[in-house]
C-alpha cells in the first residue's frame, strides 16, 4: 500500500525565513530573505508530469513529531529507505551535534512528497547528513515519485554535491554515478539456520568454511579464556566506553588519527548509544569470555534492520577472531530481536565477503552546477584511487617516496 500523508508545513516547521514558508511560488524569488522556493518538474512514472506547489528549506531543529512522522511514511513506501540512516532520528541527532544540518522538503499538490537531509558549506557545497558517519545517501521520496538532481541543488542554494554511499535506486543521482560499489548484507530472516541455507547457495564452497572456522575459534576461546556469551542490546555504560577505547585504539594504529575525538563525531555516538526508541535507536552488543569483553559492536537499528556501524575488539585476543565470533553470534541471536537483515555497510574486506548473501549496490559521483565541476572532481577522485589500488600506482608511489628521500 502506498502511503501519501498530508502535510502543511505549519509555524512549527517554518522555514528559515517565516515570510518564506507560506509565500505563493510565483512570489518567492522576491521576498527578501526567503528560503528557495522553486517549482520543480516532478515526473509520476505511469502518469503526468506535475510541477511542485513548493520545496521549502528548514533548519532540522524545527522538525516536530508530525512531519517526523510524515518523513517515516515516506519511507516506508520504498524497500530501499530500509536504512537507519534514512530515518528521522538519524537526523535530529546530527543536528543537536551539528546545527547547520537543513532540511529540503519537497511538495506535490499541497502534501509532503521528499526530503532531502543536507549540510552546506560556506563554498556553496553539500554534505551528506552526517557526512562520513552515513553510510547511505540521498532522497526520502514517496514511491513512484521522482526529481532532477541539479534543480534540487539550485533549492539548497548549492553548486556542488558529493556521494560514494548512494544506491543505485536513487534515480535523481543515477547519471552522476562515476563507479558502482556494494554493500554487503546478511539476510537472516527465519533463524540461523536459513542463514546457512542462504550462504550455502550463494557460495560454491557452501556455508560449511566459515560456520567450521568461527565455531573452531568460539569453542578455543571458551577452552582457554571462559564461557563464551553475547549479550546482544547492552546497556551498560561502561561496556559503552570500553568500546570507545578499543575504537580509538585501533583508529590510531591504522590510520594515525582518531575521529572519536572529535567533539560532534563523540555526541552523536553518545546519543545513538542512548536512543532507544521503538522504530529506531542504538544496540550496543558485547561478546563476553568469562568476565572478558573481547568484541564489540555498536550499530543502529530501525524495522527489522540491523547497521553493522563501529565493531571492534580487544587484540589480545586476536588469535579467536573474536569480532567474527560476535558477528556469528549476532546473526544467531537476530531472529530472536526482530532482525531480518545484518546490514555490514560498503566495502569489500574478506569478512564481509564470506558472510554476506546479497549486496545492495551503490554508486559514487558528483553533480554540480555547471556540471563540469563534478566531472574534474571525480576526475581528480579516479587518479587517487588508481594510485592507491593499482600495481602501476604502487609502484609510482614508492618511486616518488625514494626520489624525495635522495633530494633530501
Amino acid at each position: 500500500m502506498v502511503l501519501a500523508p498530508d502535510f502543511r508545513p505549519g509555524p512549527s516547521v517554518a522555514s528559515l525565513s517565516a515570510a518564506g514558508a507560506c509565500v505563493p511560488l510565483a512570489f518567492a524569488a522576491g521576498v527578501a530573505g526567503a528560503s528557495p522556493l522553486l517549482r520543480l518538474r516532478i515526473h509520476v512514472p505511469g502518469g503526468p508530469d506535475h510541477l511542485t506547489d513548493k520545496i521549502s528549506i528548514i533548519d532540522c531543529r524545527d522538525l516536530d513529531d508530525d512531519l517526523a512522522q510524515a518523513w517515516q511514511a515516506l519511507a516506508l513506501t520504498r524497500p530501499d529507505l530500509g536504512s537507519p540512516f534514512y530515518q528521522p532520528g538519524f537526523a535530529r541527532i546530527i543536528a543537536r551535534q551539528q546545527p547547520g544540518l537543513r532540511l529540503a522538503l519537497i511538495e506535490q499538490q499541497g502534501r509532503l512528497c521528499g526530503v532531502f537531509p543536507f549540510h552546506r558549506d560556506r563554498w556553496g557545497r553539500l554534505h551528506s547528513v552526517g557526512h562520513r558517519l552515513n553510510d547511505y545517501h540521498g532522497l526520502v521520496m514517496r514511491q513512484g515519485v521522482e526529481i532532477e538532481a541539479r534543480p534540487l541543488l539550485q533549492a539548497c542554494d548549492a553548486r556542488y554535491f558529493a556521494f560514494d554511499h548512494m544506491p543505485l535506486t536513487q534515480h535523481a543521482f543515477a547519471p552522476y554515478i562515476g563507479l558502482e560499489t556494494h554493500s554487503p548484507i546478511m539476510e537472516v530472516e527465519g533463524g540461523i539456520e536459513a542463514y546457512r541455507r542462504r550462504l550455502s547457495a550463494r557460495s560454491a564452497k557452501g556455508s560449511s568454511g566459515i560456520f567450521q572456522s568461527v565455531g573452531n575459534a568460539r569453542r578455543r576461546l571458551e577452552r582457554q579464556v571462559g564461557p563464551v556469551r553475547l549479550e546482544m542490546a547492552c546497556k551498560d555504560p561502561r561496556a559503552y566506553e570500553r568500546l570507545l577505547a578499543l575504537k580509538s585504539r585501533q583508529f590510531i594504529s591504522t590510520t594515525g588519527s582518531n575521529p572519536l575525538e572529535l567533539p560532534w563525531v563523540r555526541g552523536v555516538l553518545d546519543d545513538v548509544f542512548t536512543c532507544d526508541q521503538e522504530a529506531f535507536g542504538g544496540m550496543l552488543s558485547v561478546l563476553y569470555a568469562g568476565d572478558q569483553m573481547v568484541a564489540l559492536h555498536l550499530g543502529l537499528r530501525h524495522a527489522g534492520q540491523c547497521h553493522v556501524w563501529f565493531i571492534t575488539y580487544d587484540t589480545e585476543f586476536s588469535a579467536y577472531s573474536p569480532g567474527l565470533v560476535l558477528l556469528m553470534g549476532m546473526a544467531e541471536a537476530a531472529d530472536a530481536h526482530g532482525f531480518s537483515v545484518l546490514d555490514l555497510g560498503r566495502g569489500s574486506q574478506p569478512y564481509k565477503t564470506r558472510f554476506q548473501t546479497s549486496s545492495i549496490a551503490l554508486g559514487e559521483g558528483a553533480v554540480s552546477r555547471p556540471q563540469w565541476l563534478a566531472q574534474a572532481a571525480m576526475a581528480k577522485a579516479e587518479r587517487k584511487r588508481w594510485l592507491k589500488t593499482t600495481i602501476l600506482g604502487q609502484a609510482w608511489r614508492t618511486g616518488k617516496r625514494w626520489l624525495h628521500r635522495v633530494d633530501r
